[in-house]
């Protein structure tokens, strides 16, 4: 069954194998997916093997993974004590940036992560060559406009996280990615182009549509 993916196209393939080369993860671990809407990520991993799947979503009607991951009808933010149990991966795909209050992926995250467990967060860049010019010209943050996507609320800062969120939950930020790893493949040619030969003076270090934060429990 092919499941949609609300998602940037090819995110979820492409972290799929960089999810499997994590240390200490297999396909016995216990997978929790914030926000797993139909289940489209936790069917990708069912397809490689992964069997202790579990999804939460504040919405039920769309999940359509019943037949191998266990759903949990929920919202992280007004949840974040619950117990559920302790999990070797949370995953945070595109989660971040809907949320009114988003450092509660964190905190949800770490009180249900295993002492050495895996959260991957990702969530739109603005730390692009591309977004960053045209905020400089425009004042419009990619992204996180009424015509782009009016449900994004809040854009990921990294160093705020590392300085006021990480250290409060006893998290760590391991490996910090963006997809994809070489720049928007969806920019105009001449917006590419652009890009480039600013790239020569300018750093452009974070490429991608998408941050792709790996973090772990202490």
């Amino acid at each position: 069954m092919n499941l949609p993916e609300f998602a940037a196209t090819g995110l979820r393939a492409w972290l799929l194998p960089r999810v499997q080369a994590l240390p200490g993860l297999s396909t016995n671990s216990f997978v929790l997916d914030l926000g797993c809407g139909p289940g489209a990520w936790l069917a990708r991993l069912h397809a490689v093997g992964f069997r202790r799947l579990t999804g939460i979503d504040c919405t039920r009607e769309y999940f359509a993974a019943d037949d191998y991951a266990t759903f949990i009808h929920g919202d992280i933010e007004h949840s974040a004590r619950a117990e559920l149990g302790n999990f070797d991966l949370i995953t945070a795909i595109e989660v971040f940036e809907h949320m009114a209050k988003p450092e509660s992926v964190f905190a949800f995250a770490s009180r249900q992560l295993g002492p050495g467990g895996y959260l991957i967060v990702t969530t739109p860049n603005i730390y692009s060559l591309r977004v960053r010019i045209r905020f400089l010209l425009s004042e419009k943050l990619t992204w996180f406009e009424q015509v782009a996507n009016p449900e994004h609320v809040h854009p990921l800062v990294i160093e705020a996280v590392k300085r006021q969120i990480l250290p409060k939950y006893d998290l760590a930020l391991e490996k910090l990615l963006t997809y994809p790893e070489h720049g928007s493949d969806g920019t105009r040619w001449f917006a590419r182009l652009a890009e480039r030969a600013l790239s020569m003076a300018l750093p452009n270090d974070l490429p991608g549509d998408s941050l792709c934060l790996f973090l772990r429990k202490r």
